[in-house]
């Protein structure tokens, strides 16, 4: 073999094996192949995390219809099922349903078509977000999620997500954010998790109430920096608004 051939020989190896001519250098290794595509089906925002157990609140969130690829799937310490759709990008698998391929549909097995409805039937089952009492992660989501509904209108005995009345925006907050039930009612809700006293600060995602003990007229989700949101009235609608002295809740409870 001629030397010039020899040469282009050993270089082509070198390649091959990931090994440039000039150096020894490992092949770049492909990003991770996406295995399914998704849609949101959720008939609200869906909110991303940076993982899926504890993980952090990113101030993103996928809108209904939406499609996004998988690269992971995951199972949290209460049997639910998790996507990763980014680098650090987690959601919860009950909003999506997977999007079919262009391509021909090929007619599954019987075996098959029961093993994939098994696997939805899991997802749709999910229980709600589990993080604990005190996760900051959920306190954030509440609290931005809040802040979201500033300008909306006020409708007594509206549910949202367009309108709402004090309570309901309590409710399709806390429900939406965090997988939280606090009831439909200012009576509900005032029962819900540990009393805070009014006098020693707030938390982010209290709720304050005014009015009497066992029911109260007002609630609004405290967020942080002296500020509530709250459904105010027919003339204001959802405000973002400051506490003052002489408007101070009379009660406060933490549900986080």
């Amino acid at each position: 073999m001629k030397k010039s051939n020899m040469i282009k020989f050993s270089a082509a190896a070198l390649t091959f094996l990931g090994i440039s001519a000039t150096g020894v250098k490992p092949v770049k290794q492909p990003a991770q192949a996406a295995s399914k595509r998704i849609k949101v089906i959720s008939k609200q925002y869906v909110t991303v995390w940076t993982n899926y157990q504890r993980g952090r609140h990113v101030a993103t969130h996928l809108k209904k219809g939406s499609s996004h690829f998988v690269y992971q799937t995951a199972t949290d310490s209460m049997g639910n099922l998790w996507y990763r759709i980014g680098k650090k990008e987690w959601v919860m698998a009950k909003y999506f349903n997977q999007v079919k391929s262009a391509k021909k549909a090929v007619k599954p097995k019987k075996a098959k078509a029961k093993s994939n409805k098994k696997a939805r039937s899991a997802a749709s089952l999910a229980a709600s977000w589990p993080a604990p009492m005190g996760s900051e992660a959920r306190a954030k989501a509440v609290v931005s999620l809040a802040k979201q509904q500033v300008g909306k209108a006020y409708v007594k005995g509206s549910k949202g997500p367009n309108a709402f009345d004090n309570a309901s925006l309590v409710a399709y907050v806390y429900k939406q954010a965090a997988g939280v039930n606090t009831g439909s009612s200012t009576k509900s809700q005032v029962k819900k998790g540990i009393a805070v006293d009014p006098s020693s600060g707030f938390a982010e995602g209290d709720l304050l109430f005014w009015g009497s003990k066992n029911k109260p007229y007002n609630v609004a989700i405290y967020v942080g920096d002296g500020k509530y949101v709250t459904a105010a009235g027919d003339q204001q609608g959802v405000v973002q608004a400051s506490l003052s002295t002489y408007f101070w809740p009379s009660r406060a409870r933490r549900v986080l």
